[in-house]
């Protein structure tokens, strides 16, 4: 009997500091970033999901204890980095506003108040915004991060630095010098699953941002022409990247983004019929990647 296709699946949470305009409506706190922390990772490890969690410098550094004992189960901590974030009154653009010397220094700065923070080194990556230029990549590799996600396939917004537009849409090794471009550096970047036939206002492509939306009217109709591609067309690697932000009632069943993650989970338990769903996280997936033989071997 034929096995079935594989679809790997990396829930992801961006972690920032609360305040500011990523906080949105939320009224964050740390308090609340701690328990919508922890109520995302219980929540997807009670259904068999690792996930990955991109923290900025000052979450590692309040939250160590909290993120340490996740650690410990299974969840991946990756480096999240806005220069805003970093308190430094130099640098307030997006990340890929600054050329590689610049981004270099940036993220050095963010790894070692990680590090401090919480005595591991980070291998992942996300941007705030998803905010990168051409020597992104490269500047990362350089640093000694593997993968990341750093990518949102046709989202268009310059006051981010986040042009996307025609930019691979599954999982792929990078080139050095074209961030639009797969290549043959062995940074294996995830970008989050998209539409990017459907640009809403400001430039932003319709994803699965847990908070975008609800399930039935915004995520479903995503992730279902996600699946009818794989139908039609070959992907080596099929990953749906699903991702948030600390600044939601994950502990709550009624907060209306716990709902959406609980429907998400139901839907990619549907799919186990026809595919061979992997709950991963991103480190996870670029073992499993090179396990198949699709990178290389050092």
């Amino acid at each position: 009997m034929q096995s079935k296709p594989l679809i790997h699946v990396l829930f992801t949470m961006d972690c920032e500091p609360p305040g500011g305009k990523a906080a949105g409506r939320s009224q964050a706190t740390w308090e609340l970033s701690a328990r919508s922390i922890e109520g995302f990772c219980t929540r997807l490890l009670n259904a068999g999901y690792p996930s990955t969690l991109f923290l900025s410098p000052a979450c590692a550094e309040e939250h160590a204890p909290l993120l340490e004992e996740l650690s410990g189960l299974g969840i991946e901590l990756g480096l999240h980095l806005d220069p805003q974030h970093l308190g430094d009154r130099r640098y307030q653009d997006p990340l890929g506003k600054y050329d590689m010397e610049h981004q270099q220094a940036l993220i050095e700065a963010g790894l070692e108040r990680f590090r401090d923070a919480i005595g591991v080194r980070p291998q992942s990556f996300r941007p705030g915004n998803f905010s990168a230029n051409d020597a992104t990549f490269d500047a990362l590799f350089r640093l000694g991060f593997r993968q990341g996600s750093v990518s949102s396939p046709g989202r268009d917004v310059p006051r981010h630095a986040a042009r996307w537009s025609h930019a691979p849409v599954e999982a792929h090794y990078v080139d050095p010098h074209d961030r639009l471009r797969s290549g043959g550096l062995p940074f294996l970047e995830f970008p989050v699953t998209t539409d990017p036939a459907k640009i809403g206002f400001g430039g932003f492509a319709h994803d699965l941002c847990i908070e975008s939306g609800y399930f039935d009217t915004w995520h479903r109709p995503i992730a279902d022409r996600w699946i009818e591609r794989l139908a039609s067309e070959p992907v080596p690697f099929p990953t749906l990247c699903i991702f948030t932000r600390n600044h939601f009632a994950y502990h709550r069943n009624d907060d209306p983004q716990s709902v959406t993650l609980e429907a998400l989970l139901d839907y990619c338990a549907m799919l186990t019929e026809q595919y061979n769903v992997v709950p991963i996280t991103l480190a996870g997936a670029h073992e499993h990647f090179r396990e198949l033989g699709l990178g290389y071997s050092s």
